[in-house]
């Protein structure tokens, strides 16, 4: 993906900065989408070109947010924008400590030896209180029978036909965008019907998880019970 990392080109391209927030970030994104879609009436020759171009860089900053937690190139700041980190813990303890009133300290002493107390007299009645009768029924075997747990959902680890969309989500993660028909992972997209897949497009730039680019030509999907769209 090295060459996909030259993201001062793609926030020029967007009109935004590295510090923009992730919203305004997907927003700029989807409208360039939008102006360089081959479909467009005045679209240039190079726009499939610029447009695959556009998403791998897309897909390369999505990927930087994700381990992050910022967009390439944006600051790392403290907790509130624009300050430095936190006080180390000690430090921290050390000043608290100084600025605390000496009747305050007092009254914590007398607490901490309350507390003190509180606890050996607990251990005290714990090993010497006198030893109570077994439950007798405690004793007694569980009855025996046939033990049926209920069968969990099949687990899915590869997206394929039939699959829902939850599963879709536990499998590839939330997609970049699109709608509730098709999702879009970057230049990767998944369809759906009824709430469960019928196709999908796997590109080289950011591959789904499936066993093919596109399903298999003979595949059978029979769509669920009550299905109406």
């Amino acid at each position: 993906m090295a060459g996909n990392t030259d993201f001062i080109a793609l926030y020029q391209e967007l009109e935004v900065s590295a510090g923009c927030t992730l919203e305004e970030f997907k927003h700029a994104y989807r409208k360039r989408v939008g102006a360089l879609h081959p479909d467009r009436e005045g679209s240039h020759a190079r726009a499939p070109q610029d447009l695959q171009r556009l998403n791998a860089l897309y897909a390369s900053a999505m990927e930087f947010h994700r381990r992050h937690g910022r967009l390439p190139g944006a600051a790392q700041l403290g907790p509130i924008s624009g300050t430095p980190g936190p006080m180390p813990t000690q430090q921290a303890a050390q000043q608290v400590h100084m600025q605390e009133p000496a009747e305050s300290r007092g009254n914590s002493r007398i607490v901490l030896a309350f507390v003190v107390l509180v606890v050996i007299g607990l251990w005290i009645g714990a090993n010497f209180a006198p030893a109570e009768d077994p439950d007798p029924a405690a004793s007694l075997p569980a009855a025996e029978g046939p033990q049926q747990s209920k069968p969990g959902p099949p687990v899915v680890s590869i997206i394929d036909l039939g699959v829902t969309a939850q599963q879709v989500r536990d499998i590839q993660g939330e997609p970049v965008s699109g709608w509730e028909q098709r999702w879009e992972y970057g230049p990767s997209w998944v369809a759906f019907r009824c709430g469960v897949v019928i196709d999908w497009y796997s590109s080289t730039l950011r591959p789904l998880k499936v066993a093919s680019e596109h399903p298999p030509a003979k595949a059978n999907w029979s769509p669920p019970r009550n299905c109406k769209e």
